[in-house]
């Protein structure tokens, strides 16, 4: 859901996607991580929906990360397999490096609490800055799907800060965010899935037309391992 301030008016926004993505990690590792590679699969629009900023959401199609997943849960040295189709498609699909959860330096038991900070830089949507601070807890075994899973719980803070162009207009951005979740694990490692929902309050500033625009925004994900 997004509501944007826009010449003196409200401009509310709702949409739902449903991204279908194939994810192979692979070994032996380097010193890096092990190779990981996300390939889009589709993009299907909930009934209803119409896809911001007119995206073809057909470009998606085919459309592959390459990096190393590091034993702490970072994607990094991303490279996609068309630079301009990620970048296009950057304001619905984003960056995976944060797409699997973080685990502590000792591994994850039972009980365990953590604060770790990231920051990064997505140069697919432009220069654009997110530091997050992570406080996580492994809370508790409970069944998923038919699974014994760990739930680890995320609390997050992040701000935004960068620049960039969209349908060739530079634009400045600015904003503070707050995200809560969890992610499953199995007991044998496997990654199960997520639930999270974040709220973002940011500014965008159109520097030619000397024009600013309030923006909120929440968003709701959930991650499901299909069969």
């Amino acid at each position: 859901h997004i509501e944007q301030e826009f010449q003196g008016m409200r401009q509310p926004l709702d949409f739902g996607l449903r991204i279908y993505f194939q994810v192979i990690i692979s070994g032996p590792a380097d010193t890096v991580g092990y190779p990981t590679t996300i390939t889009i699969d589709s993009i299907a629009p909930d009934s209803g929906t119409t896809v911001p900023m007119g995206i073809n959401v057909g470009s998606a199609k085919g459309l592959s990360f390459r990096g190393r997943l590091t034993p702490r849960g970072e994607l990094r040295n991303q490279v996609p397999s068309d630079s301009a189709a990620a970048q296009a498609l950057s304001p619905i699909v984003g960056s995976f490096r944060n797409f699997f959860p973080r685990l502590p330096p000792g591994g994850l038991t039972l009980g365990a609490a953590w604060t770790d900070t990231t920051s990064e830089n997505d140069r697919a949507a432009g220069n654009i800055t997110i530091k997050t601070v992570n406080r996580s807890k492994a809370a508790a075994w409970e069944d998923r799907n038919g699974a014994r899973a760990l739930r680890l719980e995320v609390a997050s803070d992040f701000t935004i800060q960068g620049n960039g162009q969209q349908a060739g207009q530079p634009f400045e951005v600015s904003g503070t965010g707050l995200r809560n979740g969890a992610d499953f694990l199995a007991i044998d490692g496997r990654y199960l899935g997520r639930q999270s929902q974040d709220s973002t309050n940011m500014t965008i500033t159109l520097p030619i037309q000397a024009m600013t625009i309030p923006r909120t925004q929440v968003t709701r994900t959930t991650v499901t391992v299909l069969p």
